[in-house]
């Protein structure tokens, strides 16, 4: 546009008549002044858009940097809590050989999926197939009969849709489970309320963070945890 001007202002004496070679030449000397500051401008402005393109991909590089870090901080205080739990002065872990179908060891704990104990979202125990929750009863009035017994409730992270007029949140949904597994043992194997604890986590401890929101990790996180506490006798 500038230069475009200046041709329009040089060509305005040649329409009027004839320019002396002095003005001719600081026309001239003008219109190259234009044209090298055009240039700059362009230049720099080149230079800055590199310099923003640059600190936007530094900007997001830090971004993932810190997401990662974060994350690793909740992987960690959550292996360092579960950690805790399995030390705590005077508890047990469970043994491999223990282990009922179905289930795993969790650190140190005994952990039976929800799928072998209740129906999707329900806390109610599923009535024929409960033999994987009897061989845990047999341990707890056998081999570990001296422990305090902690029953902790897992869900996924999904919110509660058909069932949710009976839980509202996935904590009470745990907490329900929880106290049922506790009823089935009390009752069933006759071992005393003084021995357990119940506690629901809900959605808040899934076992690998990274894998909560995907179909494998909700339910794998679907559970009931069983650990030994505190020696009784």
């Amino acid at each position: 546009m500038l230069f475009r001007t200046v041709v329009g202002v040089l060509a305005v004496p040649f329409l009027c008549g004839c320019v002396s070679y002095e003005e001719y030449r600081g026309l001239k000397d003008d219109l190259s002044r234009s044209k090298r500051n055009t240039n700059d401008i362009i230049t720099q402005y080149q230079r800055d858009l590199l310099h923003r393109r640059k600190s936007q991909k530094e900007d997001s590089s830090r971004n993932e940097v810190l997401r990662a870090e974060v994350t690793a901080l909740k992987n960690q205080l959550l292996l360092d809590n579960k950690k805790e739990e399995s030390e705590a002065p005077g508890s047990r872990s469970f043994e491999k050989e223990d282990l009922p179908t179905g289930a795993k060891i969790e650190s140190g704990g005994l952990s039976l999926g929800s799928g072998l104990l209740f129906q999707p979202g329900q806390a109610s125990l599923k009535k024929h197939q409960l033999a994987s929750l009897d061989q845990v009863g047999n341990l707890l009035t056998g081999k570990y009969a001296s422990y305090e017994i902690l029953i902790e409730g897992h869900t996924d992270n999904q919110p509660l849709r058909s069932t949710r007029q009976l839980f509202e949140y996935n904590i009470a949904l745990g907490t329900a489970r929880a106290s049922n597994v506790f009823k089935y043992l009390s009752k069933r194997h006759s071992i005393p309320e003084k021995r357990f604890q119940l506690i629901s986590y809900g959605m808040s401890r899934p076992l690998n963070e990274q894998s909560a929101s995907t179909e494998q990790g909700r339910r794998e996180n679907r559970r009931v945890v069983f650990r030994l506490k505190r020696r009784i006798r």
